[in-house]
């Protein structure tokens, strides 16, 4: 394809991504490659609360913009009001990150000269875009931070870092240096150095039921991990995720730490203590990637080509089924890609991945 040339007299520029913290995460190359191609311009992003959570202190940003619809935003009037301020801030362009109908509408209702997006048929105002992207993708060929750039392309966006960006500050990581004192006791080496065990965060939970590997194997996983090599875990919680944090406690034999009740930028810092990170996909699995912490996550139906996490130190466990690509959904095999990984599989890729 071409190459695409910058979009001159550009001063404002709204980005659209108001989905999931992983989606919003997977957006953040895009963003700084949008940045290094319009330095001057100013840059809002708008998202959903927890996606504002993960963007703060990114220095590529200069404005965070929550869309709530499951709040603030949950009937027309108070949707409309947000069009109509969009409409006074003369953006000169909307990137369109997430592609549904309403943020196509949005992007039309802004007023914005230049509107770029996804076009697909299944989306209504896609005409409305000026510039649009229009390959599908299909499943497990292309990662989401390569869709996002495909899209920036269109306004002469070169390539760039495909890092994700998450930043903490330096008070959010002195706070989660105390927690983990206070949990792991320093213990005499061998050299006779004080050294605190490895601290290995262990997140259960994910968007929904397809996704959850058992509970007694993320038990069985810890034990073996202190067992063996000593190993504190601290197995993370998020809302509505209690149970399951418990049902993992109840089957284990030691005691592994419980980190409940955090805030999103609570829980970032905590897993950058971590040495290894263990979950299954999710957007907690893209935290642990963005802070470079090294993960073992745990795929069933998902497309885990584009939605692996983008970390050097990252290791997708998955059992391969002559089923997929599916629509998980549907699902007439009882969710068996999931359900039946082998633990085995699961602590090799530990083995592999981390350095204990």
């Amino acid at each position: 394809m071409k190459d695409s040339a910058l979009i001159q007299g550009v001063k404002r520029i709204l980005i659209v991504r108001n989905d999931g913290i992983g989606d919003v995460l997977n957006s953040t190359p895009a963003i700084s490659a949008l940045r290094d191609a319009y330095r001057d311009a100013h840059i809002s992003v708008v998202v959903k609360p927890p996606g504002a959570e993960v963007l703060v202190l990114n220095p590529h940003i200069d404005e965070i913009l929550i869309y709530d619809r499951d709040d603030l935003h949950r009937n027309l009037k108070s949707r409309w009001r947000f069009f109509r301020q969009l409409r006074t801030e003369s953006y000169d362009m909307i990137v369109v990150l997430r592609n549904s109908s309403q943020n196509n509408f949005m992007a039309y209702a802004s007023g914005a000269r230049y509107r770029v997006g996804r076009r697909s048929e299944r989306k209504r105002f896609n005409s409305t875009l000026t510039h649009a992207v229009t390959s599908r993708d299909p499943k497990g060929t292309k990662h989401e931070i390569d869709r996002n750039m495909d899209i920036v392309h269109l306004v002469g966006v070169k390539d760039g870092s495909r890092e994700l960006v998450l930043c903490l500050s330096e008070e959010e990581r002195a706070w989660a240096q105390d927690v983990v004192r206070e949990n792991t006791p320093q213990r005499a080496s061998a050299a006779t150095e004080n050294r605190v065990p490895m601290l290995v965060g262990v997140h259960p939970g994910g968007s929904s039921f397809d996704k959850l590997w058992p509970a007694e194997n993320f038990a069985s996983i810890a034990d073996r991990l202190i067992q063996d090599f000593s190993a504190k875990i601290m197995i993370f919680s998020g809302y509505g995720e209690d149970n399951l944090v418990r049902s993992i406690q109840e089957s284990m034999t030691h005691s592994p730490i419980l980190a409940t009740g955090l805030q999103l930028r609570q829980f970032a810092a905590l897993v950058a203590e971590c040495s290894l990170f263990l979950c299954n996909d999710s957007g907690p699995m893209h935290i642990a990637a963005a802070l470079k912490v090294p993960t073992v996550a745990i795929f069933g139906p998902t497309d885990h080509v584009r939605w692996k996490p983008r970390n050097e130190n990252a290791v997708v466990v998955r059992r391969d089924m002559d089923c997929w690509p599916c629509s998980a959904h549907k699902c007439k095999r009882a969710f068996e890609c999931t359900k039946l990984l082998p633990v085995k599989d699961v602590w090799n890729a530990i083995i592999n991945v981390s350095s204990i």
